[in-house]
């Protein structure tokens, strides 16, 4: 446990009486401080935005959320997040989730919000996830004299108690009659579904009535995940010798259901962060089933279309709300420590599970499938399908241990792996199957987002 050691030479520098506290391994700067009973009203952060002059750090309390909109109103130009390689380059001695409120120590310029002035102690983050720095307020402002004092830059996360969301989309959802009807290739694919007779040579004929779903289809049968050494020439082939007609439906269904929904392609919802997790959920799901007991196991093909697409309610958000999706984003960004669904209520009313199960209901999919996309958070779910949704669950949390995704927490739920009939060693297992093909997975997933 060591503070980082520019912070270390600043606070000495400048005479500074410190105490650093120890924290246990959490999930967590928040989650950090109440185990080791740190009053979270003292607790500050520093968010690290860039404009067109350079690096700017936004110090508030760790329980607020700043208004992005508001800091650009009050510089007169525009303000974004800085990418994790830019902080990096600034904060070489510091973990990324500890990087420490004081920009001075590191040549960027703060802005500080006014209500750190009611507090007498702060305690924050001191560059080790390990440890936390204390001072007194008038110490801490101190060493941040060159910033600017704002006011109205931040709020508390969830607006408090029994606040309004910020944007209640609930009283918006009128607007799902804007959603596109389901794309003409999935209806195709689902009557497949249902035709007891249909076989390769027909869903062959689906899949290349849409030249992009086919090449996409190839694609992923030609990459290394799959290390088929032959020549894939049509989707006949890649259904009959690489990925099986299962597969090929699943991924085929997947890809056409996601595709009128266009979002952003950067952050932490966007468009290249969506397929990556997707594809690395799928795979993981799909093998996760595949451990389990036989007379608990889900058909393989719908557990792939449940991890591919459980959080399809993302794509709907950004579809039809793009203010209130960027808003999430910002806010996913600025507070990794907070819980998306927790982000979700207090900025919209609704989480992304609720709202993507409305649209897949909406289109009478299967009930399975909205199962898993409207209850993959709820540990104690175990209503009909359940399955699915536990499943979805594992998955996310053992991707999130892996530095993959928004999941709550890195922590799987012993009784969750219990009544699914898996071990921890089998999940364990699994993923390394799921990492040793990490190269073939980033490359659908890029071409996916394409």
């Amino acid at each position: 446990m060591a503070i980082a050691e520019r912070l270390k030479r600043y606070l000495d520098l400048n005479g500074i009486y410190y105490r650093v506290h120890e924290l246990p391994a959490t999930d967590g700067l928040l989650k950090a401080a109440a185990a080791a009973q740190i009053p979270p009203e003292q607790l500050i952060k520093g968010v690290v935005l860039k404009d067109d002059v350079g690096l700017v750090m936004v110090v508030v309390p760790a329980t607020h959320s700043f208004n992005l909109d508001a800091l650009g109103r009050l510089l007169h130009r525009r303000v974004t997040f800085a990418s994790e390689q830019e902080v990096r380059a600034v904060f070489r001695d510091c973990q990324p989730r500890a990087v420490p409120p004081v920009g001075e120590a590191y040549g960027i310029r703060s802005i500080v919000d006014d209500s750190i002035m009611a507090l007498e102690r702060v305690f924050f983050a001191a560059g080790d996830e390990g440890c936390m720095v204390e001072l007194r307020q008038k110490d801490f402002l101190g060493l941040v004299r060159n910033a600017w004092l704002a006011a109205d830059i931040s709020e508390p996360l969830g607006g408090g108690e029994g606040a309004r969301p910020r944007f209640d989309l609930r009283e918006r959802l009128a607007e799902v009659e804007r959603l596109p009807p389901m794309p003409e290739t999935a209806q195709r694919i689902f009557a497949l579904r249902a035709d007891p007779d249909a076989g390769a040579e027909q869903l062959a004929e689906v899949v290349e009535l849409d030249p992009s779903l086919a090449a996409q289809v190839l694609r992923y049968a030609r990459s290394p995940f799959f290390s088929y050494a032959g020549k894939i020439d049509s989707v006949r082939t890649a259904i009959s010798r690489v990925l099986g007609y299962e597969m090929v439906m699943n991924l085929a269904l997947g890809l056409a259901l996601a595709r009128p929904f266009r979002i952003p392609a950067l952050g932490p919802l966007g468009l290249n962060s969506f397929w990556r997790h997707a594809v690395y959920s799928a795979a993981l799901v799909q093998g996760l089933a595949r451990e389990m007991p036989p007379d608990r196991r889900p058909p393989a093909g719908m557990a792939y279309l449940a991890g591919l697409l459980h959080n399809f309610g993302f794509l709907v958000l950004g579809h039809l709300f793009r203010r209130e999706f960027c808003a999430l984003a910002n806010l996913i960004s600025e507070n990794p420590e907070t819980p998306v669904p927790e982000l979700e209520r207090g900025a919209l009313g609704i989480g992304h599970g609720e709202l993507g199960a409305l649209v897949l209901a909406h289109w009478r999919l299967p009930e399975e499938l909205v199962t898993a996309v409207r209850e993959h958070h709820r540990e104690d779910y175990h209503g009909e399908h359940a399955v699915y949704a536990q499943l979805c669950l594992v998955a996310d949390r053992v991707l999130k241990s892996h530095g993959l995704g928004e999941a709550e927490s890195a922590e799987v739920p012993p009784a969750v792996l219990e009544r699914l009939g898996l071990s921890e060693v089998q999940t364990v297992m699994v993923m390394g199957r799921v990492l040793a093909a990490c190269e073939g997975l980033n490359i659908m997933a890029r071409q996916l987002a394409a």
